[in-house]
């Protein structure tokens, strides 16, 4: 009696290796890791950081009415906290122009900026329904579209502006407006774009092609170099950067 149950025991034992055995062999071998959001190496932003560049245009909206379309060069540094939640860094060097086109107030500022800020995709929201949302090609392509905000600080160095000197024939001497061709101040950047992820491209596992519009609210009246001083002037200045830019991933895969 001994012997059979021993008999029995060790052939249930052996039925049950073998099973397991069988249940782990028919597992892919594109299974996904054990994180939260179910991304594999090659999946949808699956790295911890990427690094890129950009070109720009850029719109002054200042004290005066209008503004010429000038370059703005950009460098990005992005930390993915979650595949759809990311902190960033941008550096931009650039200009920005502006006129009057009733009297000759006009100037050209060159400006850098550094920020940083923290965007959230549309796919947070998708990953909150769905999982596996990467999974499902619109979801995933609608997935990028995402919002921001930030805080930075701003140097410009307004290189031509119209000065106004009593000895010039036809000139004007006046305070109104004060000038200021050298200045420093915060501002904060609101970010919207799309981002479209690349699982691979040539030596580098994977990139991401970007479109952005920033909003930029600065804390400074002087950022197209002029201030003048009405009463119904009670606004700082803004501008905004339209871009394109891609980033490439770098370091280890990520685990969220």
């Amino acid at each position: 009696m001994r012997t059979t149950f021993r008999i029995l025991l060790t052939a249930l034992l052996l039925a049950s290796i073998s099973s397991y055995g069988q249940v782990r062999t028919d597992i892919s071998l594109r299974e996904r890791n054990n994180s939260q959001y179910g991304l594999g190496e090659d999946g949808y932003n699956g790295r911890n950081f990427s690094i890129g560049f950009g070109i720009g245009s850029s719109k002054m909206y200042g004290d005066w009415a209008y503004s010429n379309p000038q370059p703005v060069y950009l460098a990005y540094f992005e930390k993915n906290a979650t595949p759809t939640i990311s902190l960033g860094w941008t550096i931009s060097v650039g200009d920005l122009s502006t006129r009057d086109p009733f009297t000759s107030y006009r100037s050209f500022n060159h400006f850098t900026s550094v920020d940083q800020h923290i965007t959230f995709e549309l796919g947070s929201l998708f990953g909150l329904v769905y999982r596996d949302f990467n999974d499902y090609f619109m979801l995933k392509l609608f997935g990028g579209l995402y919002t921001g905000v930030g805080l930075g600080i701003i140097n410009s160095d307004v290189k031509r502006i119209a000065n106004f000197n009593t000895n010039i024939p036809g000139s004007i001497q006046s305070d109104n407006p004060t000038m200021l061709t050298n200045s420093t101040a915060l501002y904060v950047p609101f970010n919207f774009g799309y981002n479209f992820y690349i699982p691979r491209l040539w030596i580098f596992k994977g990139c991401v092609f970007n479109v952005n519009y920033q909003y930029t609210m600065t804390m400074s009246d002087y950022i197209d170099g002029y201030k003048p001083n009405l009463a119904a002037n009670k606004k700082n200045d803004i501008y905004s950067v339209a871009s394109v830019g891609f980033r490439f991933f770098i370091f280890h895969p990520a685990e969220f």
